[in-house]
């Protein structure tokens, strides 16, 4: 079968069954409400939740990769008490009568949208670092678990349309051997984090990575010059 080539992104080789992860989709319809100081008390009580959940993944990635890698968190705490997008979210509430779920989904999609349109790396990274934060706080609002690994019995390469910081974090690094991904750059936050918990790692390599079957046993090659993913 053809290699699937794609950007190294942490370096280190490794072999075994691939695990597709398909992230659960959060489905938020657009409704009408009445109480608006409800529904922004809702929002408020999420965004606390999510600050304790952020804070606990930082000192998990101080324990297990560096100071330098877990300042990525401090960001998305940063994020979460960014008056501006608070504002925006809360004001939606208050003048479209939305639902705090609704209202955070489209905030946080409109200023990652921004920060994408501007084409630069940099800001490709905080694009996603909003939409992460963005949908913790969605799955809080919709009592939606977060465990990417939460279904994996075997050590496997995960595989998947991308990653965000978080995730990658949360990875059961007994469970996953490598991961390589649809789309991503090794100067992502995610590729970063990747080298620093040491697990090897492909980006950017195409949706035909998407179409390799859950247990289809694989080499995945992490280092410099060798990004791909073929079968064995």
């Amino acid at each position: 079968m053809k290699t699937l080539s794609g950007i190294p992104a942490s370096r280190g080789i490794c072999i075994g069954p691939v695990f597709q992860f398909v992230r659960q989709e959060l489905v938020v319809a657009e409704c009408k409400i009445d109480n608006t100081q409800k529904e922004i008390e809702r929002l408020d009580e999420a965004l606390n939740v999510a600050k304790e959940q952020i804070s606990a993944i930082y000192e998990k990635a101080l324990t297990e990769a560096s100071k330098a890698d877990a300042e990525i968190f401090q960001a998305h705490l940063m994020i979460l008490e960014d008056p501006e997008l608070l504002s925006e979210a809360k004001k939606k509430i208050e003048t479209e009568h939305c639902s705090a779920d609704f209202a955070m989904k489209e905030t946080a999609q409109a200023f990652s949208n921004m920060m994408a349109a501007m084409n630069d790396e940099y800001f490709a990274a905080r694009a996603t670092d909003i939409m992460d934060v963005g949908n913790r706080v969605l799955r809080i609002l919709l009592g939606v678990a977060e465990s990417p690994t939460a279904s994996l019995v075997t050590p496997s390469i995960f595989v998947a349309d991308d990653l965000t910081p978080s995730d990658t974090v949360l990875l059961d690094k007994t469970m996953v051997v490598g991961f390589c991904t649809a789309r991503g750059s090794a100067t992502s936050h995610t590729a970063i984090l990747a080298r620093g918990l040491g697990i090897p790692a492909v980006a950017g390599a195409g949706e035909e990575v998407l179409d390799k079957k859950t247990g289809a046993n694989v080499i995945l090659d992490g280092t410099k010059g060798q990004g791909g993913l073929r079968p064995t």
